[in-house]
Formats: structure tokens, sequence, C-alpha cells
């Protein structure tokens, strides 16, 4: 209760909940607040802390995610998030810190946090990459403090690549923002517009208010408002009150418009999970992206309209500046390919795909080296040279030629390439299937490339789980709980994230 619901723990003296405690078990005796608070509270975190350490023993790789939070009691907080496949190929996911910080927000002071949490783990020398926003300092931490290798968050570079494309249409947006105000400030109207849907035969729904920060609130903001536009209409025609006029080459712009930016907010919903590897995602959405742009400005309605024009056109341009090379991305490239769903069909820059096969090859022949397979090898190869040099005899002799001549024959890289040229040959799966369950099936086909998915498949596209921790942050920090200090804050948000995480 306190922990999955976030109640305060001040409930055990409201007379209410007290009553309906004592209507369902008359004998049971609530325990106090300072019970919870300092006896039950700690030994439920000991516990839990024990189970994420233990958990953490048995990572190969983890990706990172990190962000920082101001609360409303101006006390600034940075979280820290794991990610790793387990030996099942199941992605799981700790929350390993939601530090306080009392210094400023510098590069320096940021890396040294993190790899101070990440050794309080045991994790340094495991960790894949590491997930920030594009804030120069966290960037700075990662890339030039920790020598880290870092992904800038997908989910925010759509968020600035919109902001860039948002002028080109921010008039419409501002008409749209002021009658949404207007229905959110006014009862009457309000009431008016909920009427007006039920009279018509629909659920009554409310109008959106956008959050400047967040392009896909302006998106959603937009798509109710189209959604709504005849009880729109009408209502705002029965008020007196001077709102906007929309013409009717507005209303089909803005229809236009959600249309266009509706693939753009399916990625970010895609891209945003933590349940499933999203890194293999990115090239493909990317390039999508980009074709969908392309196969709009060929469509009559919209280079008809300047607006829905230039949108898309500044779109187009601002996924090339800031996502032009990512098939060049090391990482992301790696995700791909070993995506049974993509493989190499994900790539356009055929040098791109070839470079990451390459280097895939190398990581193989590298792995069959470490195991002394290459060393078998060469052995069965120079084996009789050696019988000849001192006359031995053994009743495992004919036993080891045998066992020599079933072996496969070639170097590690040879052998490398073959299990990766297996498997590029082998079907693509379906989109909508599960690679994880399928490598999960395939691991013995596939031995060294499914030991490398358990390492790289743990990559996430964006930080969002370290957001969702300081949504969660917010609900501990409600008006009744200001009060709350921040270490109960911090044991809260480690139970919350890593209880059921550990079961």
């Amino acid at each position: 209760m306190f922990i999955f619901d976030y109640q305060s723990f001040n409930i055990v003296n409201d007379r209410g909940f007290r009553a309906f405690v004592s209507a369902l078990n008359p004998s049971y005796r609530l325990p106090s607040r300072d019970t919870i608070v300092n006896t039950l509270l700690p030994a439920i975190y000991e516990q839990v802390s024990h189970d994420v350490r233990q958990a953490c023993c048995t990572i190969k790789k983890a990706c990172l995610t990190t962000d920082c939070w101001t609360s409303a009691n101006n006390e600034s907080f940075m979280s820290v998030t794991a990610h790793y496949l387990d030996e099942e190929f199941k992605m799981n996911s700790l929350l390993l810190d939601v530090s306080i910080l009392f210094v400023p927000h510098t590069s320096a002071n940021l890396a040294s946090e993190t790899l101070k949490i990440v050794e309080n783990w045991n994790l340094q020398g495991k960790i894949l990459v590491t997930v920030t926003d594009n804030a120069s300092n966290i960037v700075g931490a990662i890339k030039n403090g920790l020598k880290w290798q870092h992904l800038g968050c997908f989910a925010h570079t759509i968020n600035l690549i919109l902001k860039d494309a948002q002028v080109e249409f921010s008039c419409l947006v501002e008409k749209v923002k002021s009658i949404v105000c207007h229905f959110k400030r006014s009862t009457a109207a309000n009431s008016r517009l909920m009427e007006c849907q039920v009279t018509s035969g629909k659920d009554a729904k409310k109008l959106i208010q956008d959050v400047p920060t967040r392009w896909n609130s302006t998106f959603y903001m937009l798509e109710r408002f189209v959604e709504l536009e005849s009880c729109i209409r009408t209502t705002v025609a029965l008020l007196d009150a001077d709102l906007p006029h929309l013409t009717a080459g507005e209303w089909k712009t803005l229809q236009l418009l959600c249309k266009a930016l509706k693939p753009f907010e399916d990625a970010t919903t895609m891209a945003s999970g933590e349940n499933y590897a999203t890194a293999s995602l990115i090239i493909i959405i990317v390039n999508g992206l980009n074709d969908v742009c392309s196969k709009m400005l060929n469509s009559t309605d919209i280079i008809q309209d300047n607006i829905l024009k230039n949108t898309i056109e500044k779109l187009q341009q601002s996924l090339l500046n800031r996502l032009g090379d990512v098939e060049n991305n090391n990482i992301l490239a790696k995700a791909t390919f070993l995506d049974p769903r993509f493989k190499d069909l994900a790539f356009k820059n055929k040098i791109a795909a070839e470079n990451v096969k390459r280097q895939l090859t190398n990581l193989v022949a590298n792995m069959l080296h470490s195991t002394g397979d290459e060393l078998l090898i060469n052995n069965q190869a120079t084996g009789s040279e050696s019988d000849t040099q001192e006359l031995k005899f053994s009743f495992w002799d004919s036993f080891d030629q045998r066992f020599s001549n079933h072996m496969p024959k070639g170097t590690a890289s040879s052998r490398a390439l073959l299990e990766i040229n297996r498997y590029l040959e082998e079907g693509i799966i379906s989109r909508k299937s599960d690679p994880l369950l399928w490598w999960r099936s395939q691991k013995y086909n596939y031995p060294h490339l499914s030991s490398l998915v358990q390492e790289m498949g743990c990559a996430l596209a964006t930080s969002v789980p370290c957001e969702r921790v300081f949504s969660k942050a917010g609900n501990i920090l409600t008006e009744r709980r200001s009060r709350l200090n921040s270490n109960k804050v911090k044991k809260l948000l480690f139970l919350n994230c890593n209880w059921k995480s550990t079961k």
C-alpha cells in the first residue's frame, strides 16, 4: 500500500481507514506510523537491496539510463536505472539509485555521482551504453568524464525535431490553444461542449491542454481538437466570447497536420518501451520517417498547402541534421543487425551493413579464440606431426581421431563468418514477433551470436525509464506528504521499482 500505491503513512491514523480495517477484522491491530517508518520499511528496504545486489552479480552487460529532476521543494535528484537480459533472454530493469544532488550539475559532478552509483552495485566494466537526454552537461559526463558509450534519448531528439518544425504551424497552434484554454477556464462553455457531444450520440470527451516541453502533448491537443470539430464549431458559435476564428481551410490544414504528425507520435511511443529491446528499432524508424516525409511531399493535398509543405520539409531536414548518420552508430547498428526481424534488410546504406557484419564477425572470432576453439583446430592439424616424434599408444586414440574428424574445420574467422551467414540466410521473422523469444529458442543454433545478443540486446533507445521514476516521485511529494524527507522518498522509489523486479 505504501510502496506500490504511495499511500501516506498517516493513513493508519485516519479514523475512516481504522474503521474500515476494524470492520474487516476487529481483532487486527494496526501498526503505528512510527513502526511502519522506522521498523517495517527499513527491513523491507534491506531485503530488496540484497536482492538487487544478487541480481547485479548475474549481469553480463547493462544499459543505463539517467536523468535529473528538481522537486517542488527545490531539491535536486538524479536517478540511474539498469536494464539487462538474463539467461532466458528476458529483459529486466532495476532502479539503482535516486541520488540527492547537493552540488552544481556540472559534467564532472554528474560523472562522479554516476560512477559512485555504478561502483556501489559492482557494475563497473559491465556498462554497454548509457542513455541520457541531450543536455551538454550529462552528455559530457558520460562521453568525456567516464569514457562510456553514449546514446542520446531518441524521444528527446524527436521532440527537438518537432520543435524545429513547429515554427511553421505555430500560428495555428496558438489559435487552438486559445480556444482550448477558454473551455478549460469556463465551466459553462465546457458543459455546452459536453452536451453537444452527448446530443450527437457520442461519448463526451474533454479537450486536451498541451505541455510546452512535450511536442506529443501538442499533437494530442490538436488530435482531440480535430476529433471534436463539429461540436466545437457549434458550441463556439453559441458562446459570447472573443475567440479566434478558424477558417474551413485552417480546419483542413489541422486535419492533414494530425495525419502528418501521427507517424512521429507512433515512433516516440514505440521507442519509449522498457520491457523490450528498443535500440534495434531506431534505424528502421528513422529511415521510415524519412520515407514517409518524401511520400507526403508527393501528395497533392500537402504540396498545395504552404503550412503543411513547409512543415514536412522542415521535419525532413531536421531528421537529416540530427539523425542522418544513424546507420553508422555502433550500438544501434549492431542491435539492428542482431534483431531477427530486421537483420541487414534494415540498412539503406549497404556499406554500413557490411561494416557491422565485419565487426560482429570479429567479435565472434574473438569469442572462439578465447574459448580455445582456435587452439583445438590448430592442434588437430599438427597432432599427427607430434605423434611421429614420440611413439605413444592409448585406448583414447581411436575416439580422439573420430572426435577430430567430427569437429568443424577452419579458422576462427571462417567459422564466425559461417555462423553469421547462416543467421542471415534464415528467414526474417514477423516484425510483430518478439526477437528475444526467437533468440531464446535459437541459442543452440547460433551459440556465439546468441551470447552477443545477451550482452547487446539490452540497449534502450530512450531515457524514459528515469523520467517515469520522477513521475512517481511527483506522486509521492503531494501536498499532503510534502514534509516527507528526501531519504524516505529515495527508499519508497527504490522499493516501488525493485520489489516486483526482484521477485
